[in-house]
C-alpha cells in the first residue's frame, strides 16, 4: 500500500506545483511588442430560460452552477435536480445509479457529447465513472422536448441525462492549459491536466485526471443502548481516465469531431454492515473504452444533417476471495458497435421534420464457475419521424419511433425477438407575462437486460420489455419582479404507469428466476423554484431549490403484500436547496439536500425500513484574475456539515462530515 501513498501524493503535488508556476509566470515581464488575438465572443440564450420554456421538464446545470453548490461529481450534482432519487452505495467509489420518478435506473439514458452510453450486461449507468472535470453543463430532460433533432436511441428512453464536455471550446490558435489539484477528507486525492491547441482548421484538447480514495470514513453502528463506532474498511478505490477531443472544421457550417475515451477503476468493494462484522474480500475492476466520431453540417437553409459512429469496449472483472475456488468470481466482456444518422427539414418557418435511424449490435462473453456459458447478441434498428410545428403562442411536437430488437446466443436459447411502434406527443401555450403551460405524454418500453435474460441466477429468455406510459402537465414561469430581483418557477403533476415489471421471484437461498409480475404506478408533483437579487454592484444572491413528492405503489395483485405500498428505496418526499452570495472577495455557498422515510422491501416487513434525512453542506470559493487570460480558482467544501449519519442503502453506511480543497489555474 506505499506505493500507493507515495504515487497519489506525487500526483497531487505535481498537479499543484503547475497550478503555482503558472501564478508565478504572471509575474514575469512581458513582451511589450508580443501580438494578442482577441478571445472570440459567442452570442446564445439561457439554458435556464431554454428548459423553462421547455414542453416537457428540463433542468439544466453549467459548471458555474455546480462550483457555487460545491458539487464534486456528476452523481452529487444530479441529486439536487427535481424528480431524481439517488442510489448510494457510500464513498467515492460506490455504485451511484439514479431513478427518474420512480421507474429505477434502468429507464435513465445517459448521453455523452451528443452519443449515448449503454451498458447491455445490467442496463444502467453507473455515474460515479463520469468526472466532472471538463464538464460545461448537465442537462436532464423527462419525456418529449422541443428538440426533435436527436438520434432515435435518445428518444427510446423516458428520461435522458446529457453531459456535455468543454472538448474543443477555442477557436484561436493560443495554447491553453489547465491544471488542478483536488484534496479531501479519507485519503481523496485527484489531480487533473488538460491541454487544447488549434492549427487553423484542427483544434485538439486532451484530458487526463486521477483519483485515489481510501474511503475510510468513521460511522456509529446502533445495538439497542450499545454504541459502536467504527471505520468504513476494504474501500479503497484507484481511477484513472483520459480524453482525447480532435475537432476539423470544413467551414463554419460543416464539423467533424473525433472523441477518444479510456477509464481504468480498481477498487475495493465493502461489505454490508450488521453489528459486529463488515467483513469483505470483494474486488472489482471496471474498463472502458470507447471511440466515437461525429459529423454535423448545415446543407442549405432549410436542411441539417448529422452522424456518428461509435465502438464501445468493456470489462467488468470482480473477484470474491470469502469463497472458496473462485465460485462467486466473473470476468465480463461486452462490446457494441453504433451507427446513427438525422436529418432536419425546415419545411416553412413554423414547421420541421427530422427523420433519424440507428443500428446498434451488442455481445457479451463472460467466464463465470457459476453462469450458463451461452455468449448472447443483440441487434437493434431504430426509426423515428418527427415534427415540431410552433406559431406565435402555441408549439406542438409528435414523434412516432419504431423498434426492432434481435437476440441471438452463441451457444443455448436466445431471447425472443422484438418489434414495437412507440408514438410521444408535447405541446405548450406561452400564457403571457412569462407564463407558459404544458402537457406531455409518451409510450415507451425498456428492453431486459442481458443479466435480467441469461444471468443472476437464472434468466428467463422468454422476458417481455417493461412498457410504460408517461402522462406530465404542469405551469411555468420566469421573469423580472423589480429591477434588482428576477426568478423562475416550475410546478409539474405527473403519472407513470409500468406494465411487465420485471422482478425476481426466489426459489430457495440459491435459485431465482426474473419474470414480468409487477405493475407499478408512480403519481407525483415537482416543484423547483430559483431567484437572483442584485445586491449593488458585484454583490448578488442567488438561491435555487425544489420539492419533490412521489408515490410509488407497486399495483401488481390485489390482497399481495406488497399492493398499494411505496415501492422499495423510493421515498414520498425530497428537497433540495441551494443559496450563493456572490461578492468580490470570497463567494459563499449554503446546499441541503434531504429525503424522507424510506422502505428496503416492497413488502415493508418489519425492520426494513429506513429513516429520513437532511444533509446540509457549504462552499467557499475565490476566482483570481491573473495578467493576460490566465486564471486561479480555489475553492473549499464541507459536506454533510451536521456530520449526520444515514444509510442511502441499507447496511451501507454514508459518510459523515467531510471536506474537499480545490486549487486550479487556467491559461
Amino acid at each position: 500500500m506505499q506505493h500507493f501513498f507515495c504515487l497519489r501524493h506525487a500526483l497531487a503535488a505535481f498537479a499543484l506545483v503547475l497550478c503555482l508556476v503558472g501564478y508565478a509566470a504572471n509575474g514575469q515581464q512581458a513582451d511589450t511588442l508580443r501580438s494578442r488575438r482577441l478571445s472570440e465572443v459567442k452570442v446564445s440564450g439561457s439554458s435556464r430560460q431554454k428548459a423553462v420554456s421547455n414542453s416537457a421538464p428540463e433542468q439544466t446545470f453549467t459548471a458555474r452552477d455546480m462550483e457555487q453548490m460545491g458539487a464534486s461529481s456528476v452523481s452529487d450534482a444530479v441529486r439536487h435536480m427535481a424528480g431524481v432519487t439517488l442510489h448510494d452505495y457510500g464513498g467515492a467509489g460506490g455504485l451511484k445509479t439514479v431513478s427518474i420518478r420512480g421507474l429505477g435506473a434502468q429507464f435513465t439514458g445517459v448521453s455523452y457529447d451528443g452519443v449515448p452510453l449503454s451498458d447491455v450486461q445490467t442496463g444502467q449507468i453507473d455515474l460515479q465513472r463520469y468526472t466532472l472535470n471538463g464538464v460545461k453543463q448537465l442537462d436532464l430532460l423527462i419525456g418529449e422536448g422541443n428538440d426533435i433533432f436527436i438520434a432515435a436511441r435518445e428518444a427510446v428512453m423516458p428520461s435522458l441525462l446529457t453531459i456535455s464536455t468543454q472538448g474543443v471550446s477555442h477557436s484561436d490558435h493560443d495554447l491553453h492549459l489547465t491544471a488542478q489539484a483536488v484534496m479531501g477528507a479519507w485519503g481523496y486525492v485527484s489531480p487533473t491536466l488538460s491541454a487544447e491547441k488549434s492549427w487553423g482548421k484542427v483544434g485538439v484538447n486532451v484530458l487526463a485526471d486521477y483519483v485515489y480514495a481510501e474511503n475510510d470514513y468513521p460511522f456509529t453502528i446502533y445495538n439497542i443502548k450499545e454504541r459502536i463506532h467504527k471505520h468504513r474498511v476494504h474501500s479503497l478505490m484507484n481511477q484513472g481516465h483520459a480524453e482525447l477531443n480532435m475537432r476539423y472544421a470544413f467551414s463554419d457550417n460543416h464539423s467533424l469531431n473525433l472523441k477518444l475515451y479510456y477509464y481504468d477503476n480498481d477498487r475495493q468493494l465493502p461489505g454490508v454492515v450488521r453489528y459486529y462484522t463488515d467483513d469483505s474480500q470483494q474486488q472489482l475492476r471496471e474498463r472502458t473504452a470507447f471511440g466515437q466520431l461525429q459529423y454535423r453540417g448545415v446543407l442549405s437553409p432549410r436542411w441539417q444533417l448529422k452522424a456518428a459512429a461509435k465502438w464501445n469496449w468493456a470489462n467488468t472483472d470482480y473477484r470474491d476471495r470469502l469463497y472458496p475456488e473462485g465460485n462467486m468470481d466473473g470476468n465480463y466482456w461486452q462490446r457494441e458497435g453504433y451507427l446513427t444518422a438525422a436529418t432536419l427539414w425546415n419545411a416553412t418557418e413554423s414547421l420541421r421534420f427530422s427523420y433519424a435511424s440507428d443500428y446498434l449490435h451488442n455481445d457479451l462473453n463472460c467466464r463465470c464457475p457459476m453462469a450458463p456459458d451461452v455468449k448472447p447478441s443483440r441487434t437493434a434498428w431504430l426509426n423515428t419521424l418527427s415534427a415540431r410545428w410552433n406559431r406565435g403562442f402555441l408549439s406542438a411536437t409528435a414523434r412516432i419511433l419504431h423498434s426492432a430488437y434481435i437476440n441471438h446466443a452463441e451457444r443455448g436459447t436466445a431471447a425472443s425477438d422484438y418489434r414495437h411502434w412507440s408514438p410521444s406527443f408535447s405541446t405548450s401555450v406561452r400564457l403571457g407575462s412569462g407564463w407558459q403551460a404544458r402537457l406531455m405524454w409518451k409510450d415507451i418500453f425498456r428492453m431486459p437486460s442481458f443479466n435480467e435474460l441469461y444471468f443472476y441466477h437464472r434468466g428467463d429468455t422468454n422476458l417481455k420489455p417493461e412498457r410504460t406510459s408517461q402522462w406530465n402537465a404542469g405551469i411555468t414561469w420566469q421573469g423580472r419582479i423589480s429591477q434588482r430581483l428576477s426568478g423562475s418557477m416550475t410546478i409539474d403533476g405527473y403519472i407513470n404507469k409500468v406494465k411487465d415489471k420485471i422482478v425476481c421471484i426466489p426459489f430457495n437461498l440459491f435459485i431465482s428466476r426474473n419474470v414480468n409480475a409487477a405493475k407499478v404506478r408512480v403519481k407525483g408533483i415537482d416543484l423547483s423554484l430559483a431567484a437572483k437579487y442584485d445586491i449593488a454592484d458585484g454583490h448578488a444572491l442567488e438561491a435555487q431549490g425544489h420539492y419533490s413528492y412521489m408515490n410509488a405503489e407497486d399495483r401488481s395483485s390485489r390482497g399481495a403484500s406488497s399492493y398499494g405500498k411505496q415501492i422499495a428505496y423510493t421515498p414520498e418526499h425530497n428537497y433540495s436547496a441551494a443559496l450563493t452570495w456572490r461578492n468580490p472577495w470570497v463567494n459563499i455557498s449554503l446546499t441541503s439536500y434531504g429525503v424522507s422515510k424510506r422502505w428496503a422491501t416492497n413488502e415493508h416487513t418489519k425492520g426494513t425500513s429506513l429513516g429520513g434525512y437532511a444533509e446540509l453542506g457549504t462552499s467557499l470559493f475565490r476566482e483570481f484574475k491573473l495578467k493576460g487570460r490566465q486564471r486561479l480558482t480555489a475553492s473549499l467544501s464541507i459536506s454533510n456539515l451536521l456530520n449526520k449519519q444515514y444509510e442511502v442503502i441499507t447496511a451501507y453506511p454514508m459518510p459523515g462530515i467531510g471536506w474537499r480543497c480545490m486549487v486550479r489555474w487556467e491559461m
